[in-house]
């Protein structure tokens, strides 16, 4: 985005920076979001397999015991994930309404204080989650199919390009775990 040639040997890059470089700060978001897959779903089409689905319908917020305990989280207790560019916590789908990014919080051992995960797959609102008129005709949803939560819409957005998350100056690809967020109790 600068025009200058990327650095072509191994160096540290500081995280948490928009295209051109200038390091971001985002005051009172304390918590890293993380995404993973799961072995029953993967990134998206996976959610129409209703024998996965059985076998596990939903996915959760995974939190640390420390930062459960820290912020009085329980096991299963409903959160909202927002961001200092999605203070609302929702997803903005135009036509088709918002969605908030709300799920249950699983408390776990293993994961790193100050880190909240959720696993891909789950968390829809099209891919037949939804009604959707076509020629007329209302082809029927599978609330089924909306199950769980989808928070990459609080991923941090770049400043600088205004409507891109965070991009990996490296990779190129977006950057996935230096999105800070705060888990609001529903």
């Amino acid at each position: 985005m600068t025009g200058k040639p990327y650095w072509p040997l191994p160096t540290y890059f500081p995280p948490y920076q928009d295209v051109l470089g200038r390091q971001l700060r985002d005051p009172g978001y304390g918590l890293t979001l993380l995404t993973h897959r799961s072995i029953l779903q993967t990134k998206s089409r996976t959610i129409s397999n209703y024998w996965l689905l059985a076998v596990k319908p939903e996915n959760e917020i995974l939190v640390s015991a420390p930062d459960a305990e820290r912020l009085g989280l329980k096991d299963g207790q409903m959160v909202k994930v927002v961001s200092a560019t999605n203070p609302k916590g929702e997803w903005d789908l135009g036509p088709f309404g918002k969605k908030p990014m709300v799920g249950r919080v699983k408390v776990v051992q293993g994961l790193r204080p100050g880190c909240v995960a959720f696993p891909l797959g789950w968390g829809h609102w099209a891919y037949g989650a939804s009604d959707l008129v076509i020629n007329g005709q209302v082809v029927k949803g599978d609330p089924r199919r909306a199950t769980g939560v989808h928070a990459n819409a609080a991923m941090r957005l770049d400043p600088y390009l205004k409507d891109t998350a965070l991009t990996d100056v490296v990779g190129g690809s977006v950057v996935f775990y230096e999105t800070k967020v705060n888990l609001l109790p529903v």
